[in-house]
C-alpha cells in the first residue's frame, strides 16, 4: 500500500505530499481519464482537477485507507461530471468537434489504435456504473477493495458490476467487429 501523507501543515509541506502524489499516480490516472471520460474531453485538465481537489481537501486524503482509491474516487467523480457536462451541451447544440488528447508515441501501429479506438467505443457504450468498475479494476488495476472505496460501494458490488461489466464489454466488442465486417 502507497505511504501515507506525511501532515506537515505548512504550505511547503502540502506542496511536497501533492507533488509526490502527482509523481507516483499522474500517468495512471491520465490513462483512467481517457477510458472514464471519453472521447472529446481534455484529461490533462480533469487531470489536473484531480489534484487541485487532492490539495484542497489534503487533510481528507491523509485519512484515507489508500490514497491511490481515493485520487481515483475523485477521478471518477470528474470524469462523470465532464461527461454530464458534455451531453448537456450536445442537447442545447453547444458542443465543438474536439480531438481526443493522447500521449500515443509516433511508432505506435495503425492496428494498436484501430484497437485502442474499438476498445474506447466498447467502454464508451457501457453504462456509467460498470464501466467505472471495469475501468479501474480491469484497466488500472486497482483491487476489489481499493475499486470499493474509490466508489464508496460495498466490495460485493464491484464484482457483481465488474461480472456485468465484462458481459456487456464482450457483447460491445462483438457488435463493433461484425459492424467492421460488414463494412469490410
Amino acid at each position: 500500500m502507497a505511504e501515507r501523507l506525511d501532515m506537515v501543515g505548512d504550505a511547503k509541506g502540502s506542496l511536497a505530499d501533492v507533488r509526490r502524489l502527482y509523481t507516483t499516480h499522474a500517468s495512471e490516472l491520465r490513462l483512467a481519464l481517457n477510458r472514464l471520460a471519453g472521447n472529446g474531453v481534455d484529461c490533462d485538465d480533469l487531470l489536473q482537477e484531480v489534484f487541485v481537489v487532492a490539495m484542497r481537501k489534503l487533510a481528507d486524503l491523509g485519512q484515507a485507507r489508500s490514497e491511490k482509491a481515493w485520487l481515483y474516487g475523485v477521478a471518477v467523480k470528474l470524469a462523470a461530471g465532464q461527461r454530464r457536462r458534455l451531453r448537456l451541451r450536445s442537447f442545447f447544440g453547444l458542443d465543438e468537434v474536439t480531438e481526443l488528447s493522447s500521449a500515443e508515441s509516433p511508432s505506435r501501429t495503425l492496428e494498436q489504435k484501430e484497437a485502442s479506438q474499438q476498445l474506447q467505443a466498447a467502454l464508451d457504450a457501457l453504462p456509467q456504473a460498470k464501466r467505472d468498475v471495469l475501468v479501474l479494476f480491469e484497466l488500472q488495476g486497482l483491487s476489489g477493495d481499493e475499486v470499493a472505496v474509490a466508489l464508496d460501494i460495498p466490495v460485493a458490488t464491484v464484482w457483481t458490476r465488474l461480472f456485468h461489466a465484462r458481459k456487456a464489454l464482450s457483447a460491445a466488442v462483438a457488435r463493433l467487429e461484425a459492424r467492421e465486417r460488414r463494412h469490410v
